[in-house]
């Protein structure tokens, strides 16, 4: 429900779409025909077969961090579609006012937004072919989410299991390198919200305070951020060369891809919301990460996995963090993927896609 309370004025959302060639590719209608009404018989001795598959990014990175594993991905699941968006605050997705827009609960917001339009899109195509609708049934679908969107995906799979107007099955959910607070990141101090005041003399002094931030704090930091990406060549090298377990690893396809969203007009204000919404006292979430990480484990039909790289430097959960989620959480997957690191997915595709096909 606080999902859909979030729902946010129109924005440009940037996303990507891979769709499976087994699915759709440039044969007949009577062809197609066949073939779905195949798929649709092994579906029925196989009710965990996957519709689709979302994956949300971590911090500082955006969709195109996944351009490198989604084909195969894809593939791998025998998804019908593979789809990631820019995250509110990063990538090539609107930066807004609102410091709401900028929440977990939002971007799950935009997810779903985009896997209805999905779902109209092939609810058409099927149509074209002249086969029959299946409008209503429910899609299973696989949940990715890295870092940051470790809770993202977390909370869509529990918004698809509570809401079946969604008609979306959460059957596999797989988050890496989470950063979970509470799980592999301290807990934050609950804090207490302060009412807000409605008379005159409290508006005027918030007026001077936002006039006041804007000159002494935004556009310094602003300002300061941009000299810093932009006046050093190998500012983003130097940076994800720490994400990596081995930095020789590191590409230069790897750093373009990071790299390539700061070129946008105020990137540098989005990172500012962003960081602003987090520190924020306005957050609605009900659950905290590790009661969300509980609740969607509890579900009765679905895999929740954890993969990591063993020398992953900014969110370290080898070693007590690892032991205590198999203690706490012991129906989820745990996968250590030796050497790697924060980037497992990106460091090393084929050995991703490899422990990911085993666990499954």
């Amino acid at each position: 429900d606080d999902v859909e309370k979030r729902a946010m004025k129109s924005i440009g959302v940037h996303s990507l779409q891979y769709t499976n060639p087994s699915y759709v590719s440039e044969v007949n209608a009577e062809q197609q025909h066949q073939r779905r009404k195949l798929q649709n018989k092994e579906q029925q001795h196989n009710s965990n077969s996957i519709d689709a598959v979302y994956l949300h990014h971590g911090f500082g990175a955006s969709s195109l961090s996944w351009l490198p594993v989604l084909p195969s991905l894809t593939k791998q699941l025998g998804a019908r579609v593979g789809v990631a968006h820019d995250s509110v605050g990063f990538g090539f997705t609107d930066r807004p006012q609102s410091l709401e827009a900028y929440s977990a609960e939002a971007n799950v917001g935009i997810g779903l937004e985009l896997l209805d339009d999905d779902d109209a899109k092939a609810t058409v195509d099927s149509s074209r072919e002249n086969e029959k609708s299946e409008t209503g049934k429910e899609r299973n679908i696989a949940i990715f989410g890295h870092s940051m969107g470790a809770k993202a995906a977390l909370i869509m799979a529990l918004a698809c299991s509570k809401r079946e107007d969604l008609r979306l099955n959460p059957s596999l959910v797989v988050i890496v390198a989470p950063a979970l607070e509470g799980v592999s990141l301290p807990s934050r101090g609950s804090s207490t919200k302060k009412k807000a005041s409605n008379n005159k003399i409290s508006q005027l002094l918030r007026s001077i305070w936002v006039t006041w931030r804007k000159i002494f704090l935004d556009y310094p930091f602003r300002y300061g951020l941009r000299r810093l990406v932009g006046g050093s060549p190998n500012f983003w090298r130097k940076g994800l060369a720490s994400a990596w377990g081995d930095p020789k690893r590191l590409s230069d396809s790897d750093v373009l891809r990071f790299q390539w969203p700061s070129i946008g007009m105020g990137w540098e204000q989005g990172l500012l919301n962003l960081v602003r919404s987090k520190l924020s006292s306005s957050s609605k979430s009900v659950l905290d990460d590790g009661e969300l990480l509980q609740q969607v484990s509890s579900l009765p039909n679905t895999k929740v996995v954890i993969i990591y790289g063993s020398r992953d430097r900014i969110v370290k959960f080898e070693g007590s963090v690892a032991e205590k989620v198999k203690k706490e959480f012991p129906t989820v997957h745990i996968v250590r993927m030796e050497g790697l690191g924060h980037d497992p997915y990106e460091e090393d595709v084929d050995g991703f896609l490899r422990e990911l096909k085993a666990v499954m």
